[in-house]
């Protein structure tokens, strides 16, 4: 029976737990052992050795979910927000066949650009023809259909690369080897890009 005019917390004698005023029944492990504070220090030695642990437990269990959410919470704000490599911004070399091509792809928010370069390795001096699609005509030079570069460098073995791109979308940088697949010519290619946001933080 509870007693409405009971105003002490208690604590279990057997798992140490707080028991609410008016209680006699520790509401965790179902015990009815629960004593006031004052009540403590003339417990038998063993049950209080007991109720000293099972406080010392309980605390540390605490003081450790604290500082591992404090510690959590710390490293999420000094790490900042995710980052993510963009697939535009890349460094290396690539081998096309003649006749065949390599592309590189990725979201361009507009006004945006992409800057870099790119060398033909080997056989040196050769030609190499730099082409920026957009996705749709990116579908068609695939199949060999008519094309409208958004930018077009034709013949450079070495050449800057620079491409603003004037509306969001999906931009395709396609490096084409031009020789006829008779040739034999295999072209090895670095490509270095980056992509530069037009966004000016102040």
């Amino acid at each position: 029976m509870t007693d409405p005019d009971d105003t002490t917390w208690r604590t279990c004698r057997f798992c140490a737990g707080t028991v609410a005023p008016g209680e006699t029944v520790c509401p965790r492990c179902g015990t009815g052992a629960a004593v006031r504070p004052e009540e403590i220090p003339r417990l038998p030695a063993r049950q209080r050795r007991h109720l000293r642990l099972s406080q010392g437990v309980r605390s540390l269990i605490v003081v450790g979910v604290a500082v591992g959410i404090a510690y959590a919470i710390l490293s999420a704000v000094l790490a900042g927000p995710p980052t993510f490599p963009d697939p535009l911004t890349t460094r290396g070399t690539y081998t096309i066949a003649p006749g065949s091509y390599t592309y590189l792809s990725g979201s361009i928010t507009g006004e945006d650009y992409i800057d870099g370069n790119y060398t033909v390795l080997s056989p040196v001096g050769t030609s190499l023809t730099f082409q920026v699609y957009n996705s749709s005509e990116f579908v068609a030079f695939v199949h060999g259909q008519p094309t409208v570069a958004q930018w077009n460098s034709t013949g450079a073995s070495s050449a800057p690369l620079v491409f603003a791109a004037p509306y969001t979308d999906t931009f395709y940088l396609v490096f084409e080897n031009p020789y006829l697949p008779s040739s034999g010519i295999v072209q090895t290619v670095y490509v270095a890009t980056n992509y530069q946001s037009n966004v000016v933080l102040g």
